[in-house]
């Protein structure tokens, strides 16, 4: 069998087909998480409809500084949008306590082997060495232990309801 050279069309189909997955998955979650029965707060949302609203407003600032695009009224334009926005929060308040929930009763664990092959995976995405990451997160990787945790409580989720 010969062996496939690791070629940049090679790396592009597959960080391609990595893309696909990811987004696949991002589906599947966001259809697991709008049928999941659990009280959203309304100030839950509301609190994630000021963030979103913050950060749009602050990329439209971004964009007329760096891309010199006007905005002349930009109230109006997150105005135009509210209702997007608001979806959005919904959404994201609802996933992260969806994502609580589950943490809690499913208590996922994390072996020091998946915490190395985590870093191992960052520094290639992030084009650095997994010393430089230890860094950052710290020689245990703890840091990164909870996202561990979020995405083996999403597939598990998302499995299960298939």
């Amino acid at each position: 069998m010969a062996e496939i050279k690791k070629t940049p069309e090679t790396a592009a189909a597959k960080e391609t087909d990595e893309m696909a997955e990811r987004a696949d998955m991002e589906n599947a979650w966001r259809h697991f998480v709008e049928s999941y029965d659990i009280h959203v707060p309304e100030e839950t949302v509301e609190n994630e409809f000021r963030y979103i609203t913050l950060e749009m407003r602050h990329r439209l600032q971004y964009d007329t500084l760096t891309n010199h695009t006007p905005h002349i009224n930009a109230r109006a334009e997150l105005a135009a949008r509210e209702n997007e926005y608001r979806k959005l929060a919904y959404y994201e308040a609802k996933s992260e306590l969806v994502t609580k929930k589950l943490l809690a009763d499913w208590q996922p664990a994390v072996t020091h082997e998946e915490l190395e092959k985590e870093a191992s995976a960052l520094a290639v995405r992030q084009n650095t060495t997994v010393d430089m990451v230890k860094r950052f997160f710290g020689e245990d990787l703890a840091m990164l232990e909870r996202d561990i945790k979020e995405r083996k409580v999403r597939e598990r989720a998302v499995k299960f309801r298939g």
